[in-house]
Protein backbone atom coordinates (compact mmCIF):
# COMPACT_ATOMS: atom_id res chain seq x y z
CA UNK A 1 0.00 0.00 0.00
CA UNK A 2 1.10 3.64 -0.99
CA UNK A 3 1.76 6.22 1.86
CA UNK A 4 -0.59 8.89 1.73
CA UNK A 5 0.97 12.52 0.55
CA UNK A 6 2.02 15.05 3.08
CA UNK A 7 -0.54 17.12 1.25
CA UNK A 8 -3.31 14.85 1.91
CA UNK A 9 -2.48 14.65 5.49
CA UNK A 10 -2.15 17.98 6.30
CA UNK A 11 -5.26 18.85 4.75
CA UNK A 12 -7.15 15.93 6.67
CA UNK A 13 -5.61 17.37 9.54
CA UNK A 14 -7.45 20.27 9.16
CA UNK A 15 -10.72 19.33 7.78
CA UNK A 16 -11.54 16.49 10.56
CA UNK A 17 -11.29 18.94 13.37
CA UNK A 18 -13.57 21.62 11.72
CA UNK A 19 -16.04 18.96 10.69
CA UNK A 20 -16.02 17.82 14.59
CA UNK A 21 -16.73 21.20 15.86
CA UNK A 22 -19.54 22.30 13.43
CA UNK A 23 -20.99 18.88 14.04
CA UNK A 24 -21.27 19.62 17.68
CA UNK A 25 -22.42 23.37 16.73
CA UNK A 26 -25.66 22.23 15.21
CA UNK A 27 -29.04 20.76 16.06
CA UNK A 28 -31.10 22.34 18.39
CA UNK A 29 -31.25 26.24 18.98
CA UNK A 30 -32.73 25.53 22.61
CA UNK A 31 -30.64 25.80 25.49
CA UNK A 32 -31.05 22.85 26.89
CA UNK A 33 -30.35 23.80 30.46
CA UNK A 34 -32.59 26.44 30.23
CA UNK A 35 -35.29 24.53 28.56
CA UNK A 36 -35.45 22.10 31.97
CA UNK A 37 -35.94 25.19 34.13
CA UNK A 38 -39.63 26.65 34.52
CA UNK A 39 -40.89 29.35 32.25
CA UNK A 40 -43.02 31.94 33.12
CA UNK A 41 -46.22 30.83 31.16
CA UNK A 42 -48.17 34.55 31.82
CA UNK A 43 -45.18 36.39 29.98
CA UNK A 44 -45.12 33.61 26.77
CA UNK A 45 -49.24 34.02 26.92
CA UNK A 46 -48.67 37.03 26.28
CA UNK A 47 -46.25 37.16 23.70
CA UNK A 48 -48.02 33.78 21.90
CA UNK A 49 -51.62 36.28 22.12
CA UNK A 50 -49.87 39.45 20.69
CA UNK A 51 -47.79 37.84 17.72
CA UNK A 52 -49.65 34.31 16.98
CA UNK A 53 -53.12 34.12 18.20
CA UNK A 54 -54.65 35.69 14.79
CA UNK A 55 -53.40 32.61 13.07
CA UNK A 56 -52.78 29.65 15.47
CA UNK A 57 -55.56 28.68 18.27
CA UNK A 58 -54.00 27.65 21.32
CA UNK A 59 -56.75 26.92 24.22
CA UNK A 60 -54.38 28.51 27.26
CA UNK A 61 -53.92 31.73 25.43
CA UNK A 62 -57.37 31.58 24.24
CA UNK A 63 -56.39 31.97 20.35
CA UNK A 64 -58.90 30.62 17.98
CA UNK A 65 -56.90 31.80 14.64
CA UNK A 66 -58.14 29.84 11.66
CA UNK A 67 -55.10 30.19 9.21
CA UNK A 68 -52.28 28.24 10.70
CA UNK A 69 -52.26 24.89 12.01
CA UNK A 70 -54.27 24.64 15.40
CA UNK A 71 -51.18 23.68 18.27
CA UNK A 72 -53.73 21.57 20.34
CA UNK A 73 -53.92 19.72 17.99
CA UNK A 74 -50.66 19.39 16.73
CA UNK A 75 -48.98 19.53 19.81
CA UNK A 76 -45.67 20.47 18.42
CA UNK A 77 -42.20 20.25 20.80
CA UNK A 78 -40.39 23.15 21.47
CA UNK A 79 -37.26 22.90 18.75
CA UNK A 80 -39.96 22.38 16.49
CA UNK A 81 -41.94 25.85 17.12
CA UNK A 82 -39.02 27.27 17.59
CA UNK A 83 -37.35 26.15 13.86
CA UNK A 84 -40.72 27.76 12.59
CA UNK A 85 -40.74 31.02 13.95
CA UNK A 86 -37.01 31.31 12.68
CA UNK A 87 -37.89 30.35 9.34
CA UNK A 88 -41.35 30.57 8.86
CA UNK A 89 -43.30 28.67 6.16
CA UNK A 90 -46.13 27.08 4.88
CA UNK A 91 -47.51 30.90 4.70
CA UNK A 92 -45.92 31.82 8.46
CA UNK A 93 -43.36 34.50 8.07
CA UNK A 94 -40.01 34.19 9.80
CA UNK A 95 -38.66 35.83 12.66
CA UNK A 96 -41.60 36.84 13.85
CA UNK A 97 -39.83 36.97 17.21
CA UNK A 98 -35.81 36.13 18.19
CA UNK A 99 -34.01 35.41 20.84
CA UNK A 100 -35.94 34.75 24.47
CA UNK A 101 -39.00 36.17 23.44
CA UNK A 102 -38.84 33.17 20.25
CA UNK A 103 -37.40 30.27 22.65
CA UNK A 104 -40.31 31.73 25.47
CA UNK A 105 -43.01 31.08 22.89
CA UNK A 106 -41.39 27.66 22.05
CA UNK A 107 -41.68 26.64 25.37
CA UNK A 108 -44.63 27.82 25.86
CA UNK A 109 -46.42 26.50 23.45
CA UNK A 110 -45.28 23.20 23.77
CA UNK A 111 -45.82 23.07 27.22
CA UNK A 112 -49.47 23.95 27.18
CA UNK A 113 -50.64 22.68 23.38
CA UNK A 114 -53.26 19.93 23.74
CA UNK A 115 -54.11 20.90 27.84
CA UNK A 116 -57.73 22.27 28.64
CA UNK A 117 -57.22 25.32 30.71
CA UNK A 118 -60.56 24.72 32.30
CA UNK A 119 -59.14 21.60 34.52
CA UNK A 120 -57.29 21.88 37.52
CA UNK A 121 -54.71 19.90 36.49
CA UNK A 122 -54.35 21.70 33.05
CA UNK A 123 -53.39 18.49 31.56
CA UNK A 124 -56.95 17.13 29.93
CA UNK A 125 -56.61 17.02 26.27
CA UNK A 126 -58.83 19.16 24.56
CA UNK A 127 -61.92 17.61 22.85
CA UNK A 128 -60.98 17.12 19.03
CA UNK A 129 -61.84 19.65 16.57
CA UNK A 130 -61.73 18.17 13.52
CA UNK A 131 -59.13 16.07 11.95
CA UNK A 132 -56.34 14.97 14.46
CA UNK A 133 -54.09 15.83 11.43
CA UNK A 134 -53.28 19.49 11.72
CA UNK A 135 -50.92 20.79 8.69
CA UNK A 136 -47.79 20.74 10.07
CA UNK A 137 -46.11 23.63 7.30
CA UNK A 138 -47.17 26.41 9.28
Amino acid sequence: MRPLPTRLLAFAAVLVPMAVVAASCGGSNLDTKASSEPIDVDKGRALFQSTCRVCHALSDAKAAGVFGPDLDLLQPDAQRVRDQIKDGGGGMPDGLLDGSDADLVARYVAQVAGADPASEDGTTPPKQRGSTKANPDG
